[in-house]
This record gives C-alpha cells, structure tokens and sequence, in this order.
C-alpha cells in the first residue's frame, strides 16, 4: 500500500480535482455509454429530460504531509481514484450482436454502491469522507424520482453489450488507520469502493 497518499486526521484531507474539458470519453473511460441508437428519450438523459452534466475527470486526491506531533485521530486515505459508470446491477440486462436490450424503472427505486473491506466497518463513516475528499456529490445509494426506460439495440460490430440503470459515480481503493507517536502510518482496515455520484440514467455501452 506504499502508493497509497496517507493522511494523518480527516479534517486534513484536501481534494485537488483534475477538472479537464474532455467530454464522457476522458472522465469516464472504462465504463462509459456510448451514444448510440435509443428507441426513447430518456437513454442518457437526465431525470428532468436534459442533458446529463459532465462530471469531473479522473479526481487526483492529494494531502499534506503528517503535521508535527503526529497526532493518532483516525483517518481515511483514498487512492486510484476513477471516474466509472455505476451500475444496478439488478437492472442491468446483456445481451449479444443484434439483440435488442430494454430496461424500466419505475420511480421510487433505489440501488446502491458497492464497498469493500478487510475488517468491520461503519460505511457511512467511509462515504462521508469519500463526499469531503473525492467529490460532494458522492452517495451511498440513488433512488429514481421519475419513471425511467429505454431500449438499445447491440450494433453487428459488437460480439454483445448490455444496457443499465446507473449513475455516473467513482471507484477507489481505501485506507483507514492513524499514526503512531514516530509518525508511522498504522492500517487498520482497508478496501476499494464505487459510489454513485450523478442523478441516476440509463446508459449502454
């Protein structure tokens, strides 16, 4: 875990965000929708029929060094951080060359992230650091406030493709641990996570 940044309290963890000018393609490289043929208005667009916002590009979360005394409050580290399409995966439906996809959501549905961890964990504790570090609009869990469908058909130059639920959100591995009194960096539980971060839509790729 050396490449990992540490922190040494979380009211020390500042987010320096590489806000870019690219579009879905450089912010969201490994999972993002592509445009293509929609059969209704709603596919990549926002609950309130917009155009969904550009989120930041990939975040480069750095921190100041131990502060002098070394003090041993407990405190998260975030590293890798990605911008990613975060899927549901109870509605996400795959599907091979020439099939038609389709998926319906009716409003008032929720799906959450995914964390993991090596030892017991408060995740709320671990989101809302996430929030302060990585992005404010990061969350645990997304609920729809409308009716959500679209259909996609997987073009021939596609062996299969899948169509989804989701949000445009984060991945990350994590760190919690503290400092001992010679300013060493103690783990204590560790793991990877990703998190929600935009208005929920339905994207394909």
């Amino acid at each position: 875990m050396n490449a990992i940044t540490r922190v040494c309290t979380a009211a020390a963890l500042t987010a320096f965000l590489g806000m870019g000018t690219g579009g879905i393609g450089t912010a969201f490289a490994e999972d993002a929708p592509t445009q293509g043929n929609t059969d209704q208005t709603q596919v990549n667009a926002d609950q309130d029929g917009k155009a969904i916002p550009q989120a930041p590009d990939d975040a480069e979360v750095d921190a100041p060094k131990a502060p002098q005394g070394c003090p041993p409050d407990p405190a998260f580290s975030f590293s890798h951080v990605k911008g990613t399409f975060v899927k549901d995966k109870s509605k996400t439906v795959y599907g091979q060359s020439g099939i038609t996809l389709k998926v319906e959501v009716a409003k008032g549905h929720t799906w959450t992230g995914t964390i993991s961890y090596a030892a017991k964990l408060s995740e709320s504790i671990l989101v809302a650091s996430a929030e302060e570090t990585i992005s404010g609009s990061i969350s645990y869990a997304k609920t729809t406030t409308v009716t959500l469908g679209g259909t996609w058909k997987v073009p021939a130059s596609q062996r299969d493709g899948w169509l989804a639920l989701g949000s445009k959100g984060y991945s990350f591995d994590w760190e919690r641990g503290s400092y001992n009194g010679g300013c060493k960096w103690i783990v204590s539980n560790h793991g990877s996570a990703k998190l929600p971060a935009l208005s929920p839509y339905i994207a394909h790729s």
